[in-house]
């Protein structure tokens, strides 16, 4: 394995566990097994490494909400032709079930914590990218299933329904616990209520 790769490899395994700011470029250099300024060399700085897991946790989390969404478009002659709940599960379902894909729920809770402390963020280009793929291909199913809509009104409604189920996937637990029901959360049992949740509030006015 190249050293470049070994370096992502380490900080894939530590952000995820620890969180960006927990873990050193130091840390990330001895789990690695390679020398401080490989970091430097590869990324030019820690925050040039945690931009580039970003790519590597997002990019293909839109490549996987298109990919749902033109498999669903296959079963019925066109994405146009997706009824809203398909729709929604595709553009959320990448979010609480990155495993599905190669990729890791506790390196998304993570990044989505990130999002949330520091809205100023800076984005990489390429998931600036992804997200430009995604919001083409989503905009023609949602414009046939909601005639009229603006399009700033449905990326707003697509926003609201990832945060809506990753929250739930977030909170159920701490709120099972203090219900006294502490069942553990299987994504199939809630998912498909959610996005039904959803669905309601992108028809509503």
């Amino acid at each position: 394995m190249k050293t470049r790769e070994k370096i992502l490899k380490s900080a894939w395994k530590l952000f995820a566990k620890d969180g960006f700011e927990a873990v050193s470029v130091r840390d990330v250099t001895q789990h690695a097994d390679v020398n401080l300024a490989s970091v430097n060399y590869h990324f030019g700085s820690k925050s040039g490494l945690v931009q580039e897991i970003v790519v590597e946790a997002i990019v293909p989390m839109n490549k996987q909400r298109v990919l749902l969404l033109k498999k669903a478009g296959d079963k019925v002659g066109g994405v146009e032709n997706v009824q809203m709940q398909a729709l929604i599960e595709s553009f959320v379902r990448p979010v609480v079930c990155p495993e599905e894909y190669g990729g890791c729920s506790d390196m998304m809770a993570r990044l989505m914590a990130r999002y949330l402390i520091d809205r100023d963020y800076d984005v990489p280009n390429k998931v600036m990218e992804s997200f430009g793929d995604v919001y083409q291909i989503f905009s023609i199913a949602i414009r046939a299933q909601c005639p009229g809509m603006h399009p700033k009104k449905a990326l707003e409604k697509l926003i609201f329904s990832t945060g809506a189920v990753f929250m739930f996937q977030s909170f159920s637990g701490l709120a099972a616990k203090a219900t006294g029901n502490e069942s553990a959360l299987k994504v199939d049992d809630y998912l498909s209520d959610a996005v039904a949740f959803c669905e309601a509030g992108f028809k509503a006015e």
